[in-house]
């Protein structure tokens, strides 16, 4: 019987039931830890799709979670491009990508995981369906990868509704580098009714210390308060 359940693999209601214990987020880690185990042993893309799953919940304790959550990262790395498509299954689906993404950028390289981030940005986070809070993990989670190429991508969240949404996707632009200078600034004049746009915008020029050339009289009318520019055309902290 042993032998007949390891050539046909877990059922769905045994991955299931131990998804179930996995994510537990009350009682002891023992229990959470067993089922991780199981699943990982297990290695189908439906269990490995089950272990992702740890990342949905947090325990109690905030240590052990973090703890936790990093042995299913190792275990997930441990198997390698057997881990791939259920990882992306899950990013396409939760908004909780940070450690998914962790153990993806193990997995494969550096080119191919901005590859795979871009598809699911552009076939999720775009959708009008699709959270916000879904839409801002999945561009946080392109931060620190962003490429010149990737810009067009990032400008479709520039008239996002949701405020949240459109200051990520700023401030991965922002990271590309000056190249993107007037078209912050045209963002921030469309800005009108978005306080929290301009005030963003308006930091990330005082840090960077771009000139507002080409802009300054309507970026001078403008500036939240708190900012002021001075005579070199910088944007500066009063």
């Amino acid at each position: 019987m042993f032998g007949l359940f390891k050539r046909g693999g877990p059922s769905q209601k045994q991955i299931d039931r131990a998804v179930k214990r996995l994510t537990e987020t009350h009682g002891e880690e023992g229990p959470r830890i067993e089922a991780s185990e199981r699943l990982l042993e297990w290695g189908t893309p439906e269990a490995l799709l089950g272990l992702v799953k740890r990342f949905t919940i947090s325990s109690r304790v905030i240590t052990q979670d973090v703890e936790e959550k990093r042995m299913v990262v190792e275990m997930l790395v441990s198997k390698g491009q057997g881990a791939v498509d259920p990882i992306l299954r899950f990013m396409k689906i939760h908004h909780q990508v940070d450690w998914p993404v962790q153990a993806l950028a193990r997995i494969v390289s550096e080119p191919v995981l901005i590859d795979h981030l871009i598809e699911i940005i552009e076939n999720v986070a775009e959708s009008e369906f699709t959270a916000s809070e879904h839409r801002v993990s999945l561009l946080r989670a392109i931060q620190g990868h962003v490429t010149e190429e990737m810009s067009p991508t990032l400008q479709t969240f520039l008239s996002d509704s949701d405020d949240d949404v459109r200051i990520v996707a700023i401030e991965g632009l922002a990271s590309i580098g000056e190249s993107v200078r007037a078209l912050l600034l045209e963002c921030f004049l469309e800005a009108e009714d978005r306080p929290r746009i301009r005030r963003r915008i308006a930091e990330i020029f005082v840090d960077q210390e771009w000139l507002v050339k080409g802009f300054r009289p309507k970026i001078e009318e403008t500036l939240p308060d708190g900012f002021a520019l001075n005579a070199k055309g910088l944007i500066r902290r009063r």
